[in-house]
């Protein structure tokens, strides 16, 4: 018996566990690169409702829209917020009428992903008043 004839079966054996090891590890790869797109996303939407939900645990949230005070609204926004992230906050009453009259943003928007969160806020004094605040981030590229 000729001892390269079994040789030849275990090679092509041994290709093919090399090739399908080839082919999943390429796969795993694409897979990541498409959940670190994602997580970018999901990263901004955790870092709004974070923002807002501090800035509605002491009140000051729906303060500021029942004062109208927006001027003061956008310095606490850009004080909070990173300057690599843009933002865009709009704040509408119970029956979606756009509140302010003046942007609260830190310019226009330079990115194509942009991430809106929306949040209720309501004051708590007897004359009782709901706001919904959207808040639109997106990173600066």
């Amino acid at each position: 018996m000729n001892p390269l004839k079994h040789n030849k079966g275990q090679i092509r054996t041994i290709e093919a566990v090399f090739a399908a090891f080839l082919l999943l590890s390429s796969l795993s790869l694409i897979q990541i690169t498409q959940y670190k797109s994602e997580d970018s996303s999901d990263n901004l939407t955790i870092m709004a409702y974070n923002l807002l939900i501090n800035l509605d645990s002491n009140g000051y949230l729906a303060s500021a829209a029942a004062n109208k005070n927006w001027s003061d609204l956008k310095s606490v926004m850009q004080s909070l917020i990173a300057p690599t992230v843009w933002f865009n906050l709009t704040v509408f009453d119970e029956n979606m009428t756009r509140l302010n009259d003046v942007q609260i943003c830190s310019g226009s928007a330079v990115a194509d992903n942009i991430v809106s969160v929306n949040y209720l806020c309501a004051t708590p004094t007897k004359d009782y008043a709901i706001y919904l605040i959207n808040l639109q981030v997106a990173k600066v590229e």
